[in-house]
């Protein structure tokens, strides 16, 4: 289930590749279950970063796995985007078993 959610600013130029595939090299991790939500933003105000992502993951991960996918995220959308790394922010939240709804049901770990 890692989800993330990138606000991604209008004058950045999306790159050609499966961005999901490039995730998962990046990251090492399987691609299999890994969903990427790109909104582009109309306004951003204070700190500026051409790509803000949310990184959603359930609480399963070990420590180094959880590392692996935001850091793997963060050098995906950069090199997809054609940004350095210090355009991309991304920040991680952890989901507790029983706090995803899914065919509408709770999906427990």
């Amino acid at each position: 289930m890692p989800i993330a959610n990138c606000f991604v600013t209008s004058n950045s130029q999306q790159g050609t590749t499966n961005l999901v595939e490039l995730w998962a090299e990046e990251s090492g991790k399987s691609s299999e279950h890994m969903t990427i939500n790109i909104m582009y933003s109309q306004q951003q105000i204070g700190n500026q970063y051409a790509v803000m992502a949310n990184l959603l993951l359930p609480s399963i991960w070990s420590a180094s796995d959880i590392s692996s996918l935001q850091i793997g995220l963060a050098r995906a959308l950069a090199k997809y985007f054609s940004l350095n790394l210090s355009e991309v922010h991304v920040t991680t939240t952890i989901i507790s078993s029983g706090r995803v709804v899914e065919n509408g049901e709770e999906v427990h770990w």
